[in-house]
């Protein structure tokens, strides 16, 4: 009975209400901040941080006249002009305009957030666990090129190269190349039970989905494939420029490891670090291709291109490789940089050119949520 007679206060409501919001968005800041999270920690912050919106902006209509005598320069407060706006606003345009023009405490602020969720590891949301790997050569004097790759839902299995050229297109180096396609040896040895079928759907994801109806067989790391792969990473492989003897653009011969650069397939949400040989100046792409076998669709389906021996062979592309590019400058270090989807790769790695007509694909374009580059002057 007290509590259907007590007064309702709304100075003490909106006090109450914020300090509340505040221990919970302090809280869930710290978690998404520093630590491997899970969706729901995400949606908590959001729904509170509504919650903090729609409080503020009731306390703002209510404090309307005082608020305005407070921001107003020409008013005097106790026989005095008040900077409290000028200040107010210097505060705000500072930290906004902070990761555009790369001042502290911005990027310190990232690489520190960045080096504790990699440095967590009792996350249960494996979507959101992220490794984190580098790569120093012996000598090397140049800056650090940091690649974050958080991956998307069809982030299975897929081969993938990161290199960096120049504005003209002229290849300088690789960065990062997955060891199938650095030492060409794909292990997973498969082929159809039935020859005559047409696949137009994804074999590994789906409703649908049952590979051991329609393939047969499976990895066999123990002996070298013999197969080609040119359709894998056409736009890579034709930049790094080895042909085979049948004219394919794959590794060829004795030095097959591509300058150390190769390691095997990071799975999972990356971030890796590759240290140049030596200092670079001026603009340069960053690029990233990355193709996923096995995920035909109603256009990529098996029977698209029947007398392309490649595409139609037993290598079971399905959809082609997609690419990413960023444009760094490394006159200007501490950038962070969204690498954008140009385009696709040749569905049979007939050639390196990049396609923009991406309209046929679909679970190819969820291959990657978003990456990341960024550069470090040591």
């Amino acid at each position: 009975m007290l509590f259907f007679s007590s007064r309702f206060t709304a100075r003490a409501f909106i006090g109450a209400t914020l300090f509340i919001a505040f221990l919970v968005m302090l809280v869930t800041s710290v978690l998404l901040f520093s630590k491997q999270h899970s969706n729901l920690i995400a949606l908590i912050h959001t729904l509170i941080g509504l919650v903090m919106v729609l409080t503020v902006i009731w306390h703002l209509f209510k404090n309307s006249r005082s608020l305005g005598q407070y921001l107003n320069p020409f008013k005097k407060q106790g026989g005095k002009f008040t900077i409290t706006l000028p200040l107010a606003l210097i505060l705000i345009i500072y930290f906004v305009a902070s990761p555009f023009l790369r001042l502290s405490p911005a990027m310190e602020v990232y690489r520190l957030g960045q080096s504790l969720k990699a440095a967590d590891k009792g996350t249960d949301d494996e979507e959101h666990t992220f490794i984190e790997r580098a790569l120093k050569p012996d000598n090397a004097t140049g800056q650090t090129i940091t690649v974050e790759l958080k991956k998307g839902a069809y982030f299975l299995w897929p081969q993938y190269a990161i290199w960096l050229e120049t504005l003209d297109g002229e290849f300088v180096q690789p960065l990062y190349v997955t060891s199938a396609i650095g030492t060409n040896n794909f292990v997973n040895k498969v082929s159809k039970k039935d020859p005559s079928q047409v696949f137009t759907s994804h074999l590994m994801v789906g409703p649908d989905a049952n590979p051991g109806e329609a393939l047969t067989g499976g990895e066999d790391p123990e002996s070298k494939d013999s197969r080609m792969r040119p359709e894998s990473l056409p736009v890579f492989l034709h930049q790094l420029g080895m042909k085979a003897a049948n004219g394919y653009f794959v590794p060829t011969g004795d030095s097959l490891t591509v300058d150390g650069y190769s390691g095997a397939t990071m799975t999972d949400n990356f971030i890796y670090h590759a240290q140049l040989p030596s200092k670079l100046s001026g603009e340069y792409r960053v690029r990233l291709e990355l193709n996923n076998s096995f995920d035909f669709n109603d256009y990529y389906s098996s029977d698209r291109f029947p007398d392309d021996e490649v595409y139609s062979g037993d290598g079971f592309s399905a959809q082609p490789s997609v690419v990413y590019q960023a444009v760094i400058d490394f006159d200007q270090p501490e950038q962070l940089l969204k690498m954008e989807l140009i385009g696709r790769g040749h569905h049979s790695g007939r050639d390196g050119k990049i396609y923009g007509d991406i309209d046929n694909l679909t679970t190819a374009l969820e291959l990657v949520d978003r990456a990341i580059v960024s550069i470090a002057s040591e």
